[in-house]
């Protein structure tokens, strides 16, 4: 009996390990998009960039973004295959979450520029901002209650956006840089509650 409850304990404890690496995978994933967002605004600061400028630096930011994430998920990969537990991610999942990110890209930074909706083009491209990062996230979000479990974390990073847009909707300045602060803000509380729940799990 003593055995059986020794290899009890330990089972439970890789199992908390492997739950807090998958929240702090979670976190990472939102601290790379938050750093390319902010590269973003940081270059807008100081080029005058095109609209093929602009295109360009997300396609090589979307590039980077996934690549990097592809090596953390490689490793979080590895320890669950090491653990006896599924260490691959669906092709028809994966397909699903680049199709809401090019809907959303779509959405944001093509259709809604496009329109005469809001009050003036910096109102309209940040609803437009807005509606790429709500609409993109909240359709990964339902990828993963989908195919993996309910990621209560991810949340925030498409609800305070989705709050953002009528506020957006009638700024006739600075719509942009508040809309850039409110991504922010969505993504920096789902970074912490990903940590947290990593830090519970192991607590």
């Amino acid at each position: 009996m003593e055995e059986v409850r020794e290899l009890k304990e330990v089972l439970e404890k890789v199992e908390a390990k492997i739950l807090a690496a998958g929240k702090m995978y979670g976190a990472m994933n939102f601290v790379v998009w938050m750093n390319v967002m902010l590269l973003f605004y940081v270059l807008m600061g100081i080029f005058e960039l095109p609209g093929w400028g602009i295109a360009l630096y997300w396609m090589a930011g979307f590039g980077g973004a996934f690549w990097f994430t592809g090596k953390i998920w490689q490793r979080l990969a590895a320890l669950m295959r090491a653990s006896g537990k599924k260490g691959e991610v669906s092709k028809f999942g994966s397909i699903l979450i680049f199709v809401s990110w090019i809907f959303g890209a779509t959405l944001g930074w093509i259709l809604i520029p496009s329109t005469s909706i809001a009050v003036s083009e910096g109102a309209r491209m940040a609803v437009g901002f807005l509606s790429f990062i709500t609409v993109s996230i909240f359709g990964m979000w339902l990828v993963f209650a989908r195919y993996g479990g309910i990621e209560r974390e991810m949340v925030p990073a498409f609800l305070i956006p989705a709050l953002g847009i009528p506020f957006a909707w009638g700024m006739s300045t600075g719509a942009m840089v508040w809309a850039g602060f409110v991504v922010a803000l969505g993504f920096t509380v789902t970074i912490m509650w990903y940590l947290y729940s990593a830090f519970k799990a192991i607590g």
